[in-house]
């Protein structure tokens, strides 16, 4: 109506006053910039979905390989990652959250480790009694609401429920000695129970090595710190103590 004359797509479209364009040539410049998705190999490339692994067993062309490596070691990648993700989109997909997802079978290839299976650790002496005893673990819960406080506030840690450093002022018991320092005595006191723990814990760990690890033992009339233990267990890092 308007003297627009358009035969076909692969004709030239005009309109009067207007330079003509070519469609064609437009639509295969456009597809020049994407390659095809269908990848011909003379061996077919053995997929393994589960691990999102592809083996290729085709002879490369070595007159290709020498003249240009780097583009020719490319093309061959990006064939068979093509491969690989036509297979992917062959699967059952589910969408979550804007994302469409490929459901993946179980595994076919048998991939070596970097390191051996870790063995299975013993039970600690903790352990072994709870269980002869019938002793089951409860779940606590995290916060104990303090009575002096009147808030609640976590059983462990920062902050914690009836934490020593919010006492400002110490009893001292009818049976001990008025000048001394009871502040000082909770801090040794406390240390001593941190150096038992972590003895206790180096000889669970010797008796799970089968007596590989070898622990120190302090003298009957001293009580070691856990800066004493520490050193004894690293001798390299730390200066013995006697």
């Amino acid at each position: 109506a308007r003297g627009h004359v358009c035969k076909n797509l692969s004709t030239m479209c005009e309109e009067p006053g207007e330079a003509r364009v070519d469609v064609d040539a437009i639509l295969s410049a456009k597809q020049s910039q994407y390659k095809s998705i269908a990848v011909d190999k003379d061996v077919e490339v053995d997929i393994d979905l589960g691990n999102l692994l592809a083996t290729d067993t085709n002879v490369l062309d070595s007159g290709e390989l020498k003249r240009n490596t780097d583009d020719y070691l490319l093309q061959v990648a990006r064939g068979n990652v093509q491969i690989l993700i036509n297979q992917v989109w062959k699967l059952p997909t589910q969408k979550k959250e804007d994302v469409v997802l490929a459901e993946l079978p179980p595994p076919s290839t048998t991939l070596p480790r970097e390191k051996p299976i870790p063995k299975p650790k013993g039970p600690t002496k903790w352990e072994t009694f709870a269980k002869e005893k019938g002793i089951q673990k409860k779940k606590q819960s995290r916060k104990v609401f303090d009575e002096k406080a009147q808030e609640w506030k976590p059983r462990y840690g920062y902050k914690r429920v009836n934490d020593p450093k919010d006492d400002w002022v110490l009893e001292v018991p009818e049976n001990a000695d008025q000048f001394e320092d009871q502040f000082e005595k909770r801090a040794k006191e406390r240390e001593e129970r941190v150096s038992k723990n972590e003895f206790q814990r180096l000889r669970n760990l010797a008796r799970n090595k089968k007596g590989k690890v070898k622990i120190p033992i302090p003298p009957p009339d001293q009580t070691w710190n856990k800066e004493q233990v520490h050193a004894c267990t690293h001798p390299h890092t730390h200066h013995k103590y006697h």
